[in-house]
């Protein structure tokens, strides 16, 4: 795949993205919670009210951002994640060694909390992921796919 190709499929990828959340802002109030929390080894996530959960996710862990040494890492060469990953990512990394896009196939390489959108984007399209959540850091942000999602208190204000 050529430049323009990759940039047409990232500005396409991003779109569907949008739509995504933006969807699922709306059916589920997403966004609108005091609080979020997640948890690695269960890839489990969920938005709360008053302490009282009220809408939960599945999670796929795509990367990072770091912006201490200004790059992306993806999940799939994360030794911390070793754990906690979920084998959909993979799925990432064939395509684009089947399309040879480097940026899908290279663990680590400079990037900035654009690029880290960008890669996110691109795996939610190819694995038609719900939405996806950025959970910022002193230090960057890890990029998160959000699948599954369902309401937990049928009583909640965004019913």
């Amino acid at each position: 795949m050529n430049e323009a190709e990759f940039r047409q499929l990232v500005c396409d990828c991003t779109e569907f993205l949008q739509a995504r959340i933006a969807r699922a802002r709306e059916e589920f109030g997403i966004g609108e919670f005091e609080r979020y929390d997640y948890d690695l080894p269960t890839n489990r996530f969920w938005w709360s009210d008053a302490g009282v959960p009220q809408v939960e996710a599945r999670i796929i862990i795509v990367g990072s951002i770091s912006t201490t040494s200004t790059t992306w890492l993806w999940s799939w060469a994360n030794s911390h994640f070793d754990d906690v990953r979920t084998p959909e990512i993979e799925r990432v990394r064939e395509y684009g060694i089947e399309h040879g896009i480097s940026p899908l196939t290279e663990c680590k390489w400079p990037a900035d909390e654009t690029d880290g959108w960008e890669m996110t984007s691109v795996s939610a399209r190819l694995l038609e992921s719900s939405a996806a959540y950025r959970s910022p850091s002193s230090t960057g942000g890890l990029f998160l796919l959000l699948n599954d999602l369902k309401r937990l208190n049928p009583n909640d204000r965004n019913a």
